[in-house]
């Protein structure tokens, strides 16, 4: 439970860090850069047996890379939609995404939920539906970014899950590192292509970014290699999702329409129910 409660503090600190760098009008591109740049020297320095570097196994190497590609597509998705839709929603639909993992462990890994657990998954789905429905002014206003970002975000915890099932704390280590590394030479590659320049801002809010980054996503899977998805996803996104939104109405004060937070206490509940064992 401990790796549970500091993936949710490391989120926690990440979320605010990108609020806070849609504020200071600088370059995401070079951002990105030191955010994977810190992840991967993390990684680094967290792997016991460096000889597992260069020595990983092929679904090692493929499934990070995979991760990491996916990891910066989720990462701009985000940077986008918190300017457009606030951090609220956006942390709510990235979270929401635990219905994947969630529904795909039932059938790959046999972890059967219980009636009271399938409810709560009607209701995250109803949410959905409900916060999209009325007139255009009630509505989201970048709305296939925060389905986009949900199905993102459940992909990448599908695939964080299926490899924390199968592999020992050293595998873990490798597989995050080669997924900040993907990123990283992907994130080089679109800085000079897109905006070539960086100011010690942006190098000191993506190492700010980075760390707490990369220390969820490991804390994550080894809460998810030691207790059951219907858990760990359900907890994490729970409490993000709460925790989100108070943060950011005390120090932000960014508000919600009441159709967008009728939906948003309707799947804090769901959440709730999946998570009752």
């Amino acid at each position: 439970m401990i790796y549970l409660i500091a993936a949710i503090c490391a989120n926690l600190c990440m979320t605010f860090l990108m609020r806070y760098s849609e504020h200071h009008n600088g370059n995401c591109y070079a951002l990105n850069i030191w955010n994977y740049l810190a992840g991967s020297l993390i990684s680094l320095m967290l792997l016991q047996d460096k000889s597992l570097i260069w020595s990983g196994n092929a679904v090692t190497w493929g499934a990070g890379i995979v991760n990491g590609i996916g990891f910066l597509a989720a990462l701009v998705l985000l940077q986008i939609s918190i300017r457009r839709n606030g951090a609220p929603l956006t942390t709510t639909f990235n979270r929401l995404g635990i219905l994947i993992p969630t529904i795909l462990s039932i059938f790959l890994f046999d972890e059967i939920p219980q009636i009271i657990q399938i409810a709560g998954l009607l209701l995250c789905i109803f949410a959905i539906i409900f916060m999209n429905s009325g007139d255009s002014s009630e509505r989201p206003d970048f709305n296939i970014g925060l389905i986009l970002v949900f199905l993102l975000g459940g992909t990448l915890d599908t695939i964080s899950k299926i490899f924390s099932r199968y592999n020992n704390a050293d595998s873990q280590t490798c597989f995050v590192l080669y997924t900040f590394l993907a990123a990283f030479v992907i994130s080089i590659l679109l800085f000079f292509k897109k905006e070539p320049h960086m100011s010690l801002q942006d190098a000191l809010i993506g190492i700010g970014v980075g760390i707490p980054n990369q220390l969820c996503t490991l804390f994550l899977l080894r809460a998810a290699s030691r207790l059951p998805a219907y858990i760990v996803y359900p907890t994490y996104s729970a409490s993000l999702i709460l925790l989100v939104n108070i943060i950011n109405y005390l120090v932000f004060r960014e508000t919600l329409n009441k159709r967008q937070y009728i939906a948003t206490g309707i799947i804090g509940l769901g959440v709730v129910l999946i998570n009752l064992v």
